[in-house]
């Protein structure tokens, strides 16, 4: 059996942003989707996005401080927030996180958007409690604060 170093989960900051885009690209070109640009993904270009009232940003890191994995959680319409970004390891610590910041800050509810081929983030959201909210979008998730 194969050990895996336990994993600190705090907020990004702007230094961690070129090792943040790296895990998120890693995700998406390993899932078969198009790695982040600049003009459709402007949050990653720049992580400050996120910095801002009413968002927030995560990594998981290794003990040397490599960040592996990921979260982040956008406005929303209205009461809602979006859960985004959600790579690499520690995809349910940084699901919880995302929780208690949106709980924190009074949002209602939280949604994001998975396909079925991004499995282990919709493993780590169903567990964290997300559900989709009929049965006729299996892409959208939501979760009740």
């Amino acid at each position: 059996m194969i050990q895996h170093e336990p994993l600190a989960i705090r907020q990004a900051t702007e230094a961690d942003a070129a090792q943040v885009r790296l895990v998120v690209t890693r995700a998406l070109i390993a899932l078969g989707f198009d790695a982040p640009d600049h003009e459709r993904d402007p949050d990653l270009a720049d992580v400050r996005y996120y910095m801002q009232p009413g968002r927030g940003i995560w990594v998981a890191t290794l003990s040397d401080g490599t960040v592996v994995g990921c979260a982040a959680l956008d406005r929303g319409d209205g009461e809602l927030a979006l859960l985004r970004r959600l790579a690499g390891r520690g995809m349910r610590a940084l699901t919880r996180s995302a929780i208690a910041f949106a709980q924190g800050r009074g949002y209602r509810g939280i949604e994001t958007v998975l396909p079925a081929t991004m499995s282990g983030a919709r493993e780590a959201v169903e567990q964290e409690g997300f559900a989709p909210p009929g049965r006729h979008n299996d892409l959208l998730l939501r979760r009740a604060l």
